[in-house]
């Protein structure tokens, strides 16, 4: 945005030059933009800040954002698609594989796809300022080999006010002040960061100002990089980063030692349920006080209760090796 709280067009022509060299280059590449309230609030400016004034100014300044992004892109000879998504898109199995291939579609007609919340229906990604944690998983969801994070200092800088090249863990950092526009700041792209990350894609905090995306591209270093840890496959990506869980299945050592190696969670391991779960649901996983994955259960929490009670041998895995994701 610029001071005056309208897009800045000039800085959308940087982000479309960037992306059709990149697209020309053979990569296919989404964008997850903010800026719609903003927008709207260039075009009719007051002082409200109810939710609805809020998703009144959402509205307005989704249309302005999206008529300037397919302005610029047009003329590198590339056509763009939107796509306003809520966390519900991703938590709803059926929803998010519906995502995923219209994800795949527009890449094979050679579309940019550029994705927003859903602001002016989403009330609590409104008050938290949700497009970080989106962008990991529109990255997780659709198996990116990257995510950049642009930001508008040169990475995540540590407590001397020096960008750290690698990050390695929370106690390196410098916690920053958020913009006017912005609700979530450097600390919510550190933690999407750190997600994808996990998921197995390399992720990078740099400055959009800069010409970051064909530095990294080209084999370049560039702001703070997120090592990746082996690549997940996507069903158990979508089980430890996007569904919902529902409850809590609180297991002994000996359960936690035999799905850290791969196997599936019986109910001998079983210590205590919590929380309101039927089969198909998701559940965290707790072992000595602390999550350490998520599950997706064949028994409802009262078929698990009345397993508990009776002497629990004789019946079949709560939760499948293929069905569990261990952090």
């Amino acid at each position: 945005m610029r001071e005056d709280g309208k897009i800045d067009e000039e800085y959308v022509m940087t982000i479309a030059q960037q992306v059709s060299d990149a697209k020309d280059l053979g990569h296919q590449i989404i964008i997850v933009s903010s800026g719609a309230r903003a927008g709207g609030y260039g075009l009719v400016k007051f002082e409200g800040m109810s939710i609805s004034e809020k998703q009144a100014l959402c509205a307005i300044g989704q249309i302005e954002l999206m008529k300037i992004y397919s302005e610029k892109f047009k003329i590198f000879g590339k056509k763009v698609a939107q796509l306003l998504l809520t966390r519900d898109d991703f938590t709803n199995r059926r929803r998010f594989l519906n995502l995923r291939n219209t994800l795949i579609s527009l890449g094979k007609f050679g579309i940019v796809p550029i994705v927003n919340e859903n602001d002016t229906v989403a009330i609590d990604e409104i008050k938290l300022g949700d497009n970080d944690t989106l962008s990991a998983y529109v990255a997780i969801g659709w198996g990116a080999d990257i995510l950049m994070l642009l930001t508008t200092v040169d990475g995540v800088l540590n407590k001397d006010g020096k960008v750290i090249e690698k990050y390695e863990n929370d106690e390196q950092l410098l916690r920053v002040k958020n913009s006017h526009w912005g609700t979530g700041g450097i600390n919510t792209k550190i933690e999407a960061a750190k997600m994808s990350s996990r998921a197995g894609i390399k992720s990078v905090i740099v400055n959009g100002k800069s010409n970051a995306l064909s530095i990294i591209l080209s084999g370049g270093r560039t702001g703070t990089e997120f090592l990746p840890r082996k690549r997940l496959r996507a069903r158990k990506a979508w089980i430890g980063f996007m569904t919902k869980p529902h409850g809590q299945i609180y297991i002994d050592n000996g359960a936690a030692d035999a799905i850290m190696k791969g196997k599936s969670l019986l109910p001998v391991g079983i210590i205590e349920v919590k929380g309101n779960f039927d089969r198909g649901d998701t559940v965290e996983i707790i072992n000595s006080g602390r999550s350490i994955g998520r599950g997706i259960v064949d028994f409802s929490i009262d078929e698990i209760r009345e397993i508990l009670a009776d002497d629990k041998k004789g019946y079949d895995e709560v939760c499948h090796a293929d069905n569990l994701i261990i952090r």
